[in-house]
């Protein structure tokens, strides 16, 4: 490696200095250094170390930088210039250049969620510009349990590989949440509504019917693979590398939002959750004096109420159909609701008392559970 090259390299990016250095020669590195051969980084003591490839493997260098002066995006960077310089056989190069270009889209992602400006498409990620204008769907999955040091990102990514048939892009943005970047082409199957005669009802082939079919599938075969509960949501296709940071951030608050609001289910889509959504908006000090107004109303905050209101409304306020799924008695679901409307004066079987009856249970639930 040409560590002058190097070293100019990383000048033209950064206003800071870097050093080169035997890694035994620097004290309680080394140790931890080794422990950490698997990572192209490391931190210790608030000094930022990046592993080169030394033809003198007695010898070991690093490239060292103060921790502060760099973030998340630009170690990510940096990664990716040292991995292109490194003589390494072409094959290796070529994956190793791959797993730097996710971390550096990843790091991207996280910091661009986090400011305020527009943040410039780093160096090394232009070439996913043409494959965005193609069409790129993007998934959100996150874990919880099962695995204290994690589910491994190559066994994940053989996993979804499998199931989309075809090449994916898996960036690990924290520890177990991963996002996922499938082609629109391999997701969305197009040629049964080209071939299908114009007078049928395509009603059913929606494009969010088609996300929600292939997802439910997805969340399907990870869920089965690992013990654990995984959580999962998917937006529209994405024809913009620009637009992939606040998609992400929104698919983050998709599953937040799930976890509150349907907590019995585990894969969501952020079409779904629009009042939510501007629900868990209103400050807090609004919200727990609204409940303090209604709290008399009790009854709207019993747990079989609230399930009963919650099928009641997502069957749009359909009383047979609502009485089927909860294998109930048509006469004993009319009961309910009119006990409801005897204690609250609220009739949710009129559009208008519906809605303030919906929005306060939005509320109870944000407010009792953020």
């Amino acid at each position: 490696m040409d560590y002058k090259l190097l070293i100019q390299k990383l000048q033209q990016i950064m206003d800071t200095s870097f050093e080169i250095n035997e890694l035994q020669s620097i004290d309680d590195t080394k140790s931890i250094a080794e422990q950490r051969l698997g990572e192209a980084s490391f931190v210790v003591h608030d000094q930022l170390y990046f592993h080169l490839n030394n033809e003198n493997e007695e010898l070991p260098l690093v490239l060292s930088v103060p921790a502060h002066r760099v973030s998340a995006s630009e170690r990510a960077l940096i990664e990716w210039i040292i991995t292109s310089m490194q003589s390494v056989p072409p094959l290796q190069a070529d994956q190793t250049t791959e797993q730097s270009n996710m971390k550096l889209l990843g790091a991207w992602i996280l910091e661009q969620m986090n400011s305020s400006e527009l943040l410039a498409i780093p160096e090394g990620l232009e070439k996913l510009t043409p494959v965005f204008s193609e069409g790129i769907v993007p998934f959100y999955i996150t874990y919880e349990g099962g695995h204290d040091s994690g589910i491994a990102p190559k066994s994940m990514y053989k996993l979804l590989q499998s199931y989309f048939g075809g090449e994916i892009i898996l960036v690990l943005l924290q520890q177990d949440k991963w996002l996922v970047l499938a082609e629109e082409a391999i997701v969305l199957d197009r040629t049964e509504l080209k071939d299908m005669d114009q007078s049928t009802d395509r009603t059913e082939f929606t494009l969010e019917s088609e996300l929600m079919a292939f997802a439910e599938g997805l969340y399907e075969v990870v869920a089965n693979e690992w013990v654990g509960v995984f959580n999962l949501s998917v937006h529209s296709p994405l024809y913009t590398l620009e637009s992939l940071p606040s998609v992400t951030s929104l698919l983050m608050q998709t599953i937040q939002l799930g976890k509150i609001f349907r907590m019995s289910e585990h894969v969501y889509f952020p079409w779904q959750f629009t009042l939510e959504r501007l629900v868990s908006r209103i400050p807090e000090e609004q919200r727990s004096g609204y409940l303090d107004e209604v709290k008399e109303s009790s009854i709207l905050f019993d747990e079989e109420t609230i399930s009963t209101l919650e099928i009641f409304f997502q069957l749009d306020c359909n009383v047979s159909e609502t009485a089927k799924r909860l294998y109930i008695h048509r006469n004993t679901l009319i009961y309910r609701l009119d006990k409801i409307k005897q204690e609250t004066g609220l009739d949710v079987r009129s559009f208008k008392d519906a809605v303030l009856v919906k929005l306060t249970l939005l509320l109870y639930k944000v407010t009792k559970r953020l």
